[in-house]
């Protein structure tokens, strides 16, 4: 059995920061910033997923307007059509999917709620840890069962 989003967030705090599509980006970035997060999915009035503003759309921003982008909002620097997952999809998939679209943060919807945020660092973290506690099963298996030693 593949592992889930769900399981791969077990332990992650799940407190979910949003913005609103007018929310300006200053504080944007302070609340990034203070959280210690990559991204934040921005809402429009009907709490419905509208896009992501990322510290890649930040940069982008500031790049692009210089000191004007102390006059833009979330809807203005925004990544619109942002790739989803939900807490059922196979780690895996949500991996592959995050590699193919370059995205390093995929909105997890519920019932077409956003509910939740995965990062690829989630991703990265949960599979080191699967290998890690595969490597010490069969290391414990090794020891227990004697294959460890060399002509009976």
């Amino acid at each position: 059995m593949t592992a889930t989003v769900l399981q791969a967030l077990e332990n992650k705090d799940r407190h979910l920061f949003t913005v609103h599509e007018d929310t300006p980006i200053r504080e944007i970035a302070s609340l990034m910033t203070r959280n210690r997060i990559g991204a934040v999915p921005v809402l429009d009035e009907h709490t419905h997923l509208r896009g992501l503003v990322s510290e890649r759309d930040l940069v982008a921003a500031l790049a692009g307007h210089g000191m004007d982008v102390a006059h833009l909002a979330a809807h203005d620097i925004m990544t619109r059509n942002v790739p989803t997952t939900t807490l059922d999809e196979q780690i895996l998939k949500v991996g592959r999917k995050m590699t193919d679209c370059r995205a390093r943060h995929l909105p997890i919807i519920d019932n077409g709620a956003v509910i939740g945020i995965v990062s690829i660092g989630d991703i990265v973290k949960f599979r080191v840890d699967e290998a890690e506690r595969l490597a010490s099963a069969m290391q414990d298996y090794v020891w227990r069962n004697d294959h460890g030693s060399v002509g009976h």
